[in-house]
């Protein structure tokens, strides 16, 4: 909607480059600091663009946390499950079903575009400080799910920790391999299963703190007006919302490009704002001498976003509510997604294990053949859909 003069692209790669030497200066510190501080006495376990941290305090915590209300973690983790198992079926059928829609020409409708995220390839960089936070939330909050399953059936948690691959945080809860194969199949399946439904919960949680601390979108919330263009110049900043045009409510960014659509260069607007009633006259288009500019930069760089009110009056925290809310989103989002892709039957996928353990005595005689199978079906789907959206969409950006 709003990007003049190509100043959009050319900030995201600045932001790119940045990002990466940034990156790059972090690993090299953090590797030289392992090296001559020894922290490989202390736990840590540093490589080039990786580390993982033994902590003893966690595997503490998780050992400790079945010990009280064991009946309640008992029912809990039985529940369990029966969510995983329902979890399984479900990504089975989303997925084979997507790829049936991909499967139709794309004027007949498409797929749901599967992609993985990657900071910075595809994933915006203004995302990462959240999808950081929500990662580490959903990966620890499943590990340590696993522990205290295992400890529940009375099975040894060796270590417990976290983990930072590049930019990818995670954590781990590594329970005795030995005694989990002598572990009954109804211990097996609860502590397989303890991830995928914790991540189900965690989601759901998410999903209720948002209906519960906000109201719906009644505004466009801005983020990055362009210096010395219209926004700028009426004295409108960020954290600053706009509600209406001309009398025509805005309540959302999808409001606010349909309405600009049919402005013109140089045209006044009244904007309804937080700061009260504000006019400008609208900028022009370097490369479209038609098309109307606010002086936003592109939602594409995150100029401007909905502005979701807080549920308890605190309209002058706009910034720590949308940080909140953006934080939630991610959690939200991850946690319903790993809660789904996690019961997927291939390995390293939870769900790959929780199904040959369920197989039974189907899978005596037959073990290696019924791993290939399970693996075969779910890798099939997954990159199948992946593969689909590349070849449909191209290469998408969050």
């Amino acid at each position: 909607m709003d990007e003049p003069g190509g100043f959009g692209e050319s900030r995201g790669m600045s932001d790119l480059l940045w990002f990466l030497l940034g990156l790059a200066a972090f690993w090299a510190i953090l590797y030289l600091a392992g090296r001559v501080l020894h922290l490989d006495r202390h736990g840590w376990e540093i490589e080039p663009a990786y580390f993982i941290y033994r902590s003893r305090g966690l595997k503490r915590v998780v050992e400790a946390l079945p010990e009280r209300s064991r009946a309640l973690w008992r029912v809990l983790c039985n529940v369990g499950v029966g969510l995983a198992a329902g979890q399984m079926v479900y990504v089975i059928y989303l997925f084979a079903r997507n790829l049936l829609m991909f499967a139709r020409p794309a004027e007949g409708g498409g797929g749901t575009p599967v992609f993985l995220i990657l900071p910075g390839i595809t994933m915006r960089l203004h995302w990462l400080p959240y999808f950081l936070l929500s990662a580490a939330v959903v990966v620890i909050t499943h590990e340590m799910a696993h522990g205290v399953a295992a400890r529940l059936d009375g099975i040894p948690v060796t270590s417990a920790g976290v983990i930072l691959a590049l930019v990818i945080p995670g954590g781990f809860v590594e329970p005795d391999e030995e005694q989990f194969k002598k572990a009954s199949t109804p211990s097996k399946l609860r502590v397989m299963s303890a991830g995928s439904s914790t991540n189900l919960v965690t989601g759901l949680l998410a999903l209720l703190l948002l209906s519960s601390l906000y109201a719906p979108a009644s505004g466009v919330l801005i983020l990055n007006p362009v210096e010395g263009w219209p926004i700028d110049r009426a004295g409108l900043g960020r954290w600053d919302v706009i509600y209406a045009i001309n009398g025509n409510e805005t309540p959302n960014v999808w409001a606010l490009q349909n309405y600009m659509i049919h402005v013109t260069a140089g045209e006044n607007l009244t904007l309804e704002t937080n700061r009260g009633s504000v006019t400008i006259k609208t900028g022009t288009d370097p490369d479209n001498k038609s098309r109307a500019l606010l002086g936003l930069h592109p939602v594409a760089q995150w100029g401007y976003w909905n502005y979701y009110p807080w549920r308890l009056g605190a309209g002058r925290l706009v910034a720590l509510g949308y940080h909140v809310y953006t934080a939630l989103e991610w959690v939200q989002m991850l946690g319903l997604g790993m809660a789904v892709v996690m019961m997927l039957p291939a390995y390293p996928f939870d769900g790959e294990r929780f199904l040959y353990y369920a197989s039974g005595r189907l899978a005596r005689g037959r073990r290696r053949e019924v791993r290939v199978l399970f693996n075969a079906v779910g890798w099939g789907l997954l990159a199948g859909n992946v593969v689909s959206t590349f070849v449909r969409y191209g290469l998408l950006l969050l």
